[in-house]
């Protein structure tokens, strides 16, 4: 096995669900409330560690490309470092729009050149990363990329960082 952030992380929860269990177990008393805590922990640990957590549309705690085949689907990056690649992206519907989340993580974005895009980009205690500027703290932004006119679709991506890092690039 690879040691990884998320293996440590998954690593770290186990030992505290282990440590919940067994001073539960091994003393007088067995309260299901205390018990609780440690069976989630353990079994988060287990998830973390497998990597079985997430979905195709969300990275959590693991480092991951994030799949494009629905591409205007809310996409998450939770406690983990993701990239969005939309060079692959070919075709266009008005009227569409992409969310891209980032808490507690790192990540990337890749615009393709050939289709006209607008970020709307916020962020909390965190940073974002623009091609030609940089929010860091709290604040929001406006970035507009290639050829936008009246009548014809573009991209419409709206981005969140709370306590993260994401960086936007064009390819």
């Amino acid at each position: 096995m690879r040691v990884t952030s998320s293996a440590v992380t998954g690593i770290i929860l186990l030992i505290l669900g282990i440590i919940l269990l067994l001073a539960n177990i091994l003393g007088i008393k067995i309260n299901f409330f205390r018990l609780f805590p440690g069976i989630i922990l353990l079994i988060l640990g287990i998830v973390v560690l497998f990597g079985q957590f997430g979905s195709r549309d969300e990275v959590i705690f693991d480092s991951k490309k994030i799949d494009l085949s629905e591409p205007h689907i809310e996409k998450n990056i939770i406690f983990a470092e993701g990239m969005v690649d939309l060079t692959d992206l070919e075709q266009l519907e008005s009227g569409k729009k992409m969310k891209i989340n980032v808490i507690f993580g790192s990540g990337k974005l890749i615009l393709n050149p050939e289709i006209p895009t607008v970020v709307h980009a916020s962020t909390v205690f965190g940073s974002l990363e623009l091609p030609q500027r940089t929010v860091n703290f709290i604040g929001s932004t406006e970035y507009r990329f290639g050829d936008i006119q009246t009548g014809q679709p573009f991209l419409d991506i709206e981005m969140n960082v709370i306590f993260g890092q994401l960086r936007v690039v064009k390819s």
